[in-house]
């Protein structure tokens, strides 16, 4: 978590140079892209695949814990790298926050459950980390279809 923040206030401090086009799109829209694509793939298999191999529990249950962390970390990437543009270009707000609150939330509530945080409201961690999973792909499909001017 240290790494997300560090690297996040780097990418916003414009430390590193995420702003150069690889083809046609910036590297910091590239990170985004990779790590969005790999929770909205990855998710239903891992919640697919813990179900029907049990035995492979704890090694699905590491890939998931710890892409999801390199997920959140590019994606923390790219929304700091918006978010620290200069005045005269603002970013747009909006489903991209809306984007990022529900990945940090995701995040904090995984977190709680595999690590075993506050035991008593296990079932509630559950409820929030299963439920936000799915307002990601409902937010992450207008975000996409916003940025793209259909919406």
């Amino acid at each position: 978590m240290l790494a997300i923040v560090v690297v996040s206030v780097g990418s916003y401090l414009r430390w590193w140079d995420l702003g150069f086009h690889v083809a046609s799109l910036r590297l910091a829209h590239w990170l985004a892209y990779i790590a969005t694509g790999y929770i909205a793939i990855f998710t239903p298999i891992y919640a697919r695949l813990k179900r029907r191999s049990p035995g492979r529990f704890r090694t699905l249950l590491n890939i998931h814990v710890f892409g999801n962390l390199v997920a959140f970390l590019l994606i923390s990437m790219h929304y700091a790298h918006h978010m620290g543009r200069p005045p005269e270009f603002p970013p747009t707000i909006g489903t991209g926050l809306t984007l990022y609150v529900i990945l940090a939330i995701m995040v904090l509530t995984g977190l709680m459950q595999r690590f075993r945080l506050a035991t008593r409201l296990q079932k509630t961690w559950r409820f929030v980390h299963v439920g936000l999973s799915l307002s990601f792909y409902i937010v992450v499909i207008m975000h996409i279809l916003i940025t793209l001017g259909v919406v």
